[in-house]
């Protein structure tokens, strides 16, 4: 456009790399010519939009370790919902499967049983220890005399901790 006014008036030599030059310094031309780039945002998961109740769809993880007082050591295990984002903290004084599992029944006495559970974690021996003790039992029993389903874990690749979505 400023080389028509441009030619309107005068004939320049070489002026399309001049103006083209002289643009290219100005700060205020250089603001208006931007354009703001709009991505198109990612679709979120179906286990994400789903209208089911809080903590029926968890991640979980541990964080720590915090050192206490006596120089023993404790670790948090962050439970999330994936829906409602909201979050449940369970104090673990070990790494062991029976601590984890410990703190899962608590988590479960305070948040209610939901029906069907999807757990993601990754893959720590805790977790996997968990799950193969969990598909060691015989579910089909238990559901007869309880409202207790059969959890799906769903495990994280080992090096990519942060495929979960939480």
């Amino acid at each position: 456009m400023l080389l028509n006014i441009l030619r309107e008036h005068y004939w320049i030599l070489n002026a399309r790399k001049t103006v083209r030059s002289v643009l290219s310094k100005c700060v205020i031309c250089l603001r208006h010519a931007k354009r703001n780039v709009t991505t198109p945002s990612a679709s979120l998961p179906e286990n994400r939009i789903k209208d089911v109740a809080v903590f029926e769809i968890i991640g979980f993880d541990l964080a720590g370790p915090l050192y206490l007082k006596g120089g023993n050591k404790a670790w948090i295990c962050i439970y999330t919902c994936a829906v409602f984002r909201a979050v449940h903290l369970e104090l673990l004084s070990s790494l062991t499967t029976e601590a984890f599992l410990q703190s899962f029944r608590r988590f479960i006495a305070r948040r209610g049983r939901p029906s069907t559970v999807i757990m993601y974690c990754d893959n720590g021996s805790n977790f996997i220890g968990a799950s193969n003790y969990l598909k060691s039992v015989n579910w089909t029993e238990i559901a007869q005399f309880s409202s207790i389903r059969r959890k799906q874990w769903l495990f994280n690749p080992p090096t990519d901790s942060w495929w979960g979505g939480f």
